[in-house]
């Protein structure tokens, strides 16, 4: 939901197109994901029950990742505005 909710803030008139996209982005990947994990326990000879170090290792990679690209916006400080003359001279 917070993905879907800045795509449509970066553009709420493409939002529907948007939307889509982030879909089937998530659809690839489950799809890879399953695949390619069921590729690897046949290469590697890896058992279900082994699977916790490898996960742990592709967890720690995602997370390294998205602390090196994540952008830290800090909050706008507001800006005065000036309505009235009588404003503009205090």
């Amino acid at each position: 939901m917070p993905q879907q909710h800045r795509l449509i803030a970066l553009n709420p008139a493409a939002a529907p197109v948007l939307l889509g996209l982030n879909s089937s982005a998530i659809y690839v990947g489950i799809a890879l994901g399953g695949g390619l994990g069921g590729l690897a326990q046949k290469w590697f000879a890896i058992v279900p029950a082994a699977l916790g170090l490898p996960a742990a290792g592709v967890t720690t990679l995602a997370l390294l990742c998205h602390l090196t690209t994540a952008r830290h916006h800090a909050p706008a400080a507001p800006q005065p505005t000036l309505s009235t003359p009588e404003q503009a001279e205090v």
